[in-house]
């Protein structure tokens, strides 16, 4: 019997940079901000951890703007 067939789910950081199986009763309480991608499919997969997540927090969102924005007409 699997993980998932257990009831676990596969779990990623809200920063990417870590997934892990995680039971339920674990997850809500100890990792209430991951992310479930349990059902992702292989594309939402690869794009979920492809792709740089949003920054969170006024500073790291200015920080974020000045980075694109260096160096444009």
């Amino acid at each position: 019997m699997s993980l998932r067939d257990q009831g676990h789910r596969f779990c990623a950081s809200p920063d990417r940079k870590e997934a892990r199986w995680l039971h339920p009763n674990i997850w809500k309480q100890m990792y209430p901000d991951w992310i479930d991608v349990t059902d992702f499919s292989d594309d939402e997969f690869v794009e979920f951890f492809t792709h740089k997540p949003l920054p969170h927090g006024q500073a790291q969102c200015v920080k974020a703007q000045l980075d694109i924005f260096e160096g444009s007409p």
